[in-house]
């Protein structure tokens, strides 16, 4: 199930998966691998193992318990109690086998098991959380990368343009329809435009890094080149309900953890109980490597503590401390659910709307540039009209590269709260 709600979170946002470009990866590819490779991820499947072996050793405790012993012993002098078994020597081979079986322990034993048990479907619950934390962090890495992408981008179409407008310029120049400051004006953009195409460049590399960190690995993984295209009729739920937050993982951990805790209470509550238990021995002793002299013993025993100096009691009470604390940290987590999935909610929807108004603002930018370069073209225009037209469509470009992305992190965070929060699919 917890594969399942990764790959879910995958294909939910990305929709039809593209073709992957020579050396770049899908989304749905980076989730897959971070599943093999994410060291938090690999790291709580080995504390899982390692409960699983606790509640091993606690089931043990309750099975009969057998044993066996040999020994070897030389006396300086005959001691007058072996004299019977071996005559002169002064050599005391023994050996034995013993089985016990604890028959009550005021519930000690039986406490601990299922404490061992809850602690495993405990950590089970923080992996399914670690998935889903892994899956957010691995989608915004991606979208990130893919976002400094298509700065990338557009800082090189800006170049490029400047470069051409930059020969225009020259040639109106030479035609005296321009002065030379203008000429000069071009150039100084180009040379900076060429530092912000450097520094974009970079960017695109570290957020690289990024993404192949959230995923597990040292070498940058670059996203496919594919801008998403979002789904303007999915739709959201408004309200968290109460079945849904019940089956949260951080809900479902903080519970296990109080119930794992109450039955350690009754363990420690156990020590107050006699410890009642049956054992038999069979042994042989005799003065040669290989001992005669068979005979075995049976008995029950019982143990009860009177006095431990309070110590029994303060176990105690640790552990209710533990359980009240508990108890406090999971409704801690239930506000902070309410909280966080109010918050991502809003914040998703208010990042929708602004996609389709940054969309509408970036075509009035193009319409804006396409007369506006036409016009410079022609030397019916100055070169500060021209290149802040330029600005204008590059920053509407890049206000609504950044509304997509905002709105699919966004979406990430709310669906790692509740993976079926939204209905229908994110992208076309």
């Amino acid at each position: 199930m917890a594969v399942a709600v990764v790959l879910g979170l995958a294909l939910g946002l990305i929709g039809a998966r593209p073709a992957a470009a020579q050396g770049a990866a899908t989304l749905a590819d980076c989730l897959a691998q971070a599943e093999q490779t994410n060291p938090d991820i690999l790291r709580e499947k080995e504390i899982i193992a390692e409960s699983i072996g606790g509640y091993r050793f606690s089931r043990g405790a309750l099975l009969p318990q057998a044993d066996a012993t040999m020994s070897y012993q030389r006396y300086d002098e005959q001691l007058p109690s072996k004299r019977a078994i071996f005559g002169a020597s002064l050599n005391d081979y023994y050996s034995d086998v013993s089985v016990k079986q604890r028959i009550f322990a005021g519930g000690k034993y039986f406490a601990q098991l299922s404490a061992a048990k809850l602690s495993t479907e405990a950590e089970n619950q923080r992996l399914e959380q670690l998935r889903r934390d892994v899956a957010m962090s691995v989608t915004k890495a991606y979208y990130d990368q893919l976002r400094a992408q298509y700065a990338l981008n557009i800082q090189k179409s800006v170049l490029e343009k400047l470069k051409q407008q930059r020969i225009v310029a020259q040639l109106l120049y030479n035609g005296g329809k321009t002065t030379v400051v203008d000429v000069l004006k071009i150039q100084t953009n180009e040379s900076a435009q060429e530092d912000a195409v450097r520094d974009a460049a970079n960017e695109v590399f570290v957020k690289a890094l990024a993404v192949g960190q959230a995923i597990g690995v040292k070498n940058p993984v670059e996203a496919v080149f594919v801008m998403p295209e979002t789904n303007a009729n999915v739709h959201f739920e408004k309200e968290l309900s109460d079945d849904e937050l019940a089956s949260n993982p951080e809900i479902r951990y903080a519970g296990r953890i109080i119930e794992k805790n109450a039955w350690e209470v009754k363990s420690y509550q156990a020590e107050h109980y006699p410890d009642f238990y049956l054992k038999g021995t069979y042994f042989r002793e005799d003065s040669s490597m290989f001992p005669g002299n068979a005979n075995w013993y049976a008995g029950a025993y019982v143990s009860l503590p009177l006095f431990r100096g309070g110590s029994l009691r303060a176990q105690v009470d640790k552990a209710k401390a533990r359980q009240n604390q508990a108890k406090e940290t999971s409704r801690k987590t239930m506000i902070a659910l309410y909280a966080r999935y109010a918050s991502a909610l809003s914040t998703v929807l208010n990042r929708k709307d602004r996609i389709a108004t940054s969309q509408a603002t970036l075509a009035l930018a193009k319409e804006t540039l396409t007369p506006t370069e036409l016009r410079y073209s022609a030397g019916k225009i100055s070169d500060l009209d021209l290149l802040d037209a330029q600005n204008l469509w590059s920053g509407a470009y890049m206000t609504h590269i950044n509304a997509v992305f905002d709105y699919l992190i966004s979406a990430t965070e709310l669906r790692s709260i509740w993976p079926d929060s939204i209905k229908g699919d994110l992208l076309k």
